[in-house]
């Protein structure tokens, strides 16, 4: 595929390269019209053959880096700018944005779907954190009780199994890491096939790759160290707040 630096590599579709006689490697010339009204003309490499089974899109449709395409057509990234400059009576002025509404509401719908996805990890996350170091409390309530009696406060019990959930937060997210970025890179040299999963009407290929982007990887762990410490205050305010004397007449 074209990487986002790659000045004169372009994508064409199948039908497109069998209508030319062009293969990977071949040179063809693209004209494009740029924002002064003027006609732009360069050479590009053909990187790769790309084919989505839809005639239609393939043979009209050519990929190339943003940056490169906005170079070419001297657009750069100005439409906002440009269509207030523009505004005035009689005037209707769309941008990009408002012709592809339904583009954007199925990025934004698809961003939405990921961050619940992300939030119910999360609870997961939580409610399993909770449940172990409460667990982890009633079990050693007599060692609370000592520890009571020989003059640990209550401050300092809920230090101690706040430790304790930053270190298993700690383990998590390394061992999570490992086990994440490992699944990532073997779908992402073999992808993962939706064929039969009965995705239609959109322009998809039957093999998706997964990408891990460094932002996702360092939020999602901020969060799941957060949540999981927020987490571990429930049980630690039990802790601290136990009498020394129930404590340690509490069965084993």
């Amino acid at each position: 595929f074209i990487t986002p630096d790659d000045r004169d590599g372009i994508l064409i579709g199948q039908p497109l390269a069998e209508k030319l006689g062009l293969q990977t490697g071949d040179t063809l010339n693209l004209s494009v019209n740029t924002s002064n009204g003027d006609v732009d003309e360069q050479t590009f490499t053909v990187r790769g053959i790309y084919s989505t089974q839809t005639n239609g899109f393939d043979t009209f449709t050519v990929f190339l880096p943003i940056s490169k395409a906005q170079a070419i057509g001297g657009a750069e990234n100005h439409a906002d700018a440009v269509a207030a400059a523009l505004k005035g009576p009689g005037f209707q002025i769309l941008t990009w944005k408002d012709m592809n509404e339904l583009l954007l509401q199925t990025e934004q719908m698809a961003n939405s779907y990921m961050g619940l996805f992300y939030l119910i990890v999360l609870g997961i996350t939580a409610t399993v954190v909770i449940n172990t170091l409460v667990m982890s409390v009633f079990e050693r309530t007599r060692e609370i009780g000592i520890l009571s009696a020989i003059g640990m406060r209550g401050r300092q019990i809920m230090t101690l199994f706040l430790a304790e959930s930053s270190f298993l937060a700690v383990g998590g997210i390394v061992m999570g890491l490992a086990l994440g970025i490992a699944v990532i890179a073997l779908l992402a040299n073999y992808g993962f096939n939706i064929s039969q999963m009965g995705v239609t009407g959109i322009i998809i290929g039957n093999t998706i790759y997964p990408k891990l982007t460094v932002e996702d990887t360092v939020t999602l762990t901020i969060m799941a160290f957060v949540v999981t410490l927020l987490a571990g205050l429930y049980p630690a305010i039990i802790a601290g707040r136990m009498e020394p004397v129930d404590a340690l007449r509490a069965e084993k």
